[in-house]
């Protein structure tokens, strides 16, 4: 029994060692090394495609509002009230800070109340001197013409005793000095009732109706620094910045909010100066937002091209460009980094596209594997280094030397990393 068991592991043995070698020296003989080269390769295959279109260029760019503003008292006061809070989003005349204005309305009470004192002696102008007034004036008038006569009979009858040598020169005098002063009181109240009579002079009238313009602009000056007294937003926008707090004293012009315009927005490129007169004015760009992804891809605005600033960096030789967005969608805001496309050039270029699976990259360069039929009709692939241009959806733009790729042509884009120069390839599928 054991002589048995020991013959069988002897077979055993020499039937592993005959496995081995049929396993590792036959298959690396190189009858079987040829077969396996001249084996096709599987791959599948998608045209080349030539596409007309602007030469384009992404530029990264940023964000920047429309307009910045800060928002400043137009007069001297007391804040009362903020009505805003930071980051908040308001409408054009909405309100967002109000001042004391307490004593601005008695100041405006006061200039009324003055107002109404010339307006009310204008009109007593106007209407001219009461019938009674005039005949009491008529009254003294005569009385004082009365008391000329008396004194001027008076004044006689001392003259002649005077120079009878009955009365003084002191007696004469005074009767002399007061005929004089009864005549001059006659003149002054002659001079009043003619004055009475012909009614009030025109230059006063006037300067009534000047002294009611001055209130009126003081009042309309007073009620404009109440309006004043509340900061509205000049446009719709987004609140950045508070510059005061409730109680605080706001001399004119300190600063209250800052706040910047919703939209449109624009958007700052640096270009080089080999491009710079390239971009024409009014040209249209897209606007690729960064890091916002959605299930269609990255989000993208429609700009136009606003602004050359002829001024470059000299350090980079870069000039800027400015970018105008209206439709935002409120996604952007100013700060935020984005790529923009610009199409330069007024002509369109033929470029050629592959599917974005036919660049093959290693460490060293780029290719592309072309599918192309030898002279003994079988089907061989050879590579083509390539330099990558722009996306279009899933097609990617080819740059190489002379004509080695042609619209048209087939592209592997499936097992094209298993491929070496002048492989023979077995086309298993056609991607169209």
């Amino acid at each position: 029994m054991y002589y048995i068991n020991k013959i069988d592991l002897k077979y055993i043995k020499i039937t592993i060692f005959y496995c081995l070698i049929v396993g590792v020296i036959l298959p690396s003989s190189p009858l079987l090394a040829q077969k396996k080269k001249d084996r096709p390769v599987p791959v599948g295959v998608a045209k080349a495609r030539g596409i007309s279109t602007h030469s384009s260029f992404e530029y990264p760019g940023t964000v920047q509002a429309w307009a910045t503003t800060q928002l400043a008292s137009e007069v001297d006061g007391r804040v009362d009230k903020l009505l805003f809070q930071e980051g908040q989003y308001v409408r054009k005349g909405t309100p967002l800070v109000k001042l004391r204005i307490e004593p601005l309305i008695i100041q405006r009470d006061l200039a009324q109340a003055e107002k109404k004192l010339v307006e009310a002696r204008l009109e007593e102008l106007n209407t001219g001197t009461r019938p009674e007034t005039i005949e009491a004036a008529k009254s003294a008038v005569e009385q004082s013409r009365a008391r000329v006569r008396l004194a001027d009979n008076e004044l006689k009858r001392i003259k002649r005793l005077y120079k009878d040598g009955v009365l003084s020169l002191d007696e004469f005098d005074k009767a002399d000095a007061q005929a004089q002063a009864d005549r001059a009181e006659l003149a002054e109240k002659q001079s009043m009732l003619n004055e009475l009579v012909a009614g009030p002079r025109s230059e006063k009238m006037k300067q009534e109706e000047a002294n009611i313009k001055v209130a009126e602009a003081r009042i309309q000056m007073i009620q404009d620094n109440i309006n004043r007294a509340t900061i509205f937003a000049p446009f719709h926008g987004y609140i950045v910045k508070k510059e005061t707090e409730v109680g605080q004293w706001l001399e004119q012009g300190d600063p209250a909010v800052s706040m910047i315009r919703a939209k449109p927005l624009k958007v700052e490129i640096h270009v080089p100066q080999f491009q710079f007169n390239s971009i024409a004015i009014g040209a249209s760009a897209k606007v690729i937002l960064e890091s916002y992804e959605t299930r269609e891809g990255p989000q993208s605005f429609k700009g136009t091209v606003i602004e050359k600033i002829r001024s470059g960096d000299p350090v980079s030789r870069t000039f800027p460009v400015r970018i105008k967005v209206t439709n935002t969608k409120s996604k952007l805001a100013p700060g935020m980094l984005v790529r923009v496309e610009l199409k330069l050039g007024k002509k369109k270029q033929k470029t050629l596209f592959v599917p974005k699976d036919a660049i093959v990259r290693t460490p060293r360069e780029t290719a592309v594997w072309v599918v192309r039929e030898d002279k003994d009709k079988t089907m061989k692939a050879h590579k083509v280094v390539v330099q990558t241009g722009r996306l279009e959806k899933n097609l990617i733009a080819v740059h190489f030397k002379g004509k080695k790729i042609k619209s048209g042509d087939w592209v592997v884009v499936q097992g094209n990393e298993r491929l070496k120069p002048n492989s023979r390839v077995n086309i298993i599928k056609k991607i169209h």
